[in-house]
């Protein structure tokens, strides 16, 4: 891990610069995007997504508090941080920030949210859904800004094979590492995943035949969507690999992987994101009554959670990820976003537990601050 990059990280907080950080899996570099503007750009269906260059965040459903945006790179380092780069963050002017409009995301109560898993499995039950996914949110309370730099690092060590980031955009500070591409690109390939179920990471696990029908199911639903997306695009020469088992942290999850050409998106890119987000992994099936009854019963509005994030036009590559495993950074406190798919066969109480273990990604790191 570079030595300068907690130092880079928290005077980009500091002075409340516009950028973004991130560690792709698998990578030992950090790199870092910084926008001398005070104001990112917004970005619509209408953009041409193969002409875009920066740090792009899209929230879970475009709000008017948190549209999809691009922090474009005026300064971007993706190799070393250096010394003499720290001096020249410091000479960058910021934005003021107004923490009172700063929305608070509602947390729920164990029996709450029990009682919401009860509820989504009687309408699966009767036919209604497929598949639901609902999501909650966990409260920290303390002030932990002044030490983004120092979990930033401390989630690059804890996670190498995730993906590690954190942006602010003036009003929204975030902070995650998640284990989902939603698209990625290089040297002319394109791959998209198929990732659901969960389960603690052993030897035994680690065996697809050990996962019940339930988890093959909740992924199954996705490997569907996904295919038919692809269909949709009549694109061809499509590999598929999979499902199987793949660890990500102390977790495992089911996951299938989709690689075809670039070329024949050219010009769709957009489109296709669009279509393709968000998945039955973070949303359901079918996908509109799904996404209504999530409005209707989540207490909170998801912003940037199950959004997806990542560089795009940036050493010639896209690596968009699902915003999963992921905080918003509040002046007082942290607001953990966490969920599970649910299906006919769920039980509420292991429901509950695997959002337990989801949020431990983060909390793991967060209480060896205390």
């Amino acid at each position: 891990m570079n030595s300068f990059i907690a130092e880079a990280i928290s005077i980009c907080v500091q002075h409340n610069l516009i950028f973004a950080a991130y560690r792709l899996p698998n990578h030992d570099q950090t790199a870092l995007v910084v926008q001398s503007g005070q104001s990112v750009r917004t970005i619509g269906t209408a953009d041409d997504f193969d002409t875009l260059s920066g740090f792009l965040v899209t929230p879970f459903a475009v709000r008017d508090c948190c549209p999809a945006f691009l922090i474009e790179p005026d300064f971007f380092y993706g190799t070393e941080i250096t010394e003499d780069l720290i001096k020249r963050l410091g000479w960058l002017k910021g934005i003021k920030r107004n923490d009172k409009d700063c929305v608070v995301p509602e947390e729920v109560s164990k029996a709450e949210y029990l009682e919401l898993i009860r509820t989504i499995v009687r309408y699966i039950q009767q036919g209604t859904f497929e598949k639901v996914v609902p999501s909650r949110v966990k409260i920290v309370q303390g002030v932990y800004a002044p030490r983004l730099g120092v979990i930033y690092e401390m989630l690059c060590r804890a996670y190498p094979d995730a993906f590690v980031y954190l942006f602010n955009n003036g009003d929204h500070v975030w902070i995650g590492a998640s284990p989902e591409p939603l698209l990625l690109a290089v040297d002319g390939t394109m791959q998209t995943v198929s990732l659901a179920g969960t389960r603690s990471f052993s030897d035994e696990n680690a065996n697809i035949g050990a996962w019940n029908s339930k988890e093959r199911l909740e992924q199954e639903y996705v490997t569907r969507y996904i295919s038919r997306v692809i269909a949709h695009f009549n694109l061809t020469d499509v590999d598929l690999q999979g499902p199987d088992t793949r660890k990500a942290g102390n977790l495992l999850h089911l996951r299938t992987d989709f690689t075809f050409s670039s070329k024949d998106l050219k010009g769709r890119l957009g489109a296709f994101l669009n279509e393709l987000h968000p998945t039955p992994a973070v949303c359901g099936m079918p996908y509109k009554p799904s996404l209504e009854l999530l409005m209707n019963f989540e207490r909170h509005e998801r912003e940037y959670y199950a959004g997806y994030l990542g560089p795009i036009g940036l050493d010639d590559r896209l690596s968009l990820f699902v915003n999963l495993r992921c905080m918003k950074v509040l002046h007082d406190r942290l607001a953990l976003f966490i969920g599970g798919g649910i299906t006919a066969d769920s039980i509420p109480e292991d429901e509950w537990m695997e959002t337990e273990i989801k949020a431990d990604t983060l909390l793991s790191i967060i209480h060896q601050l205390r």
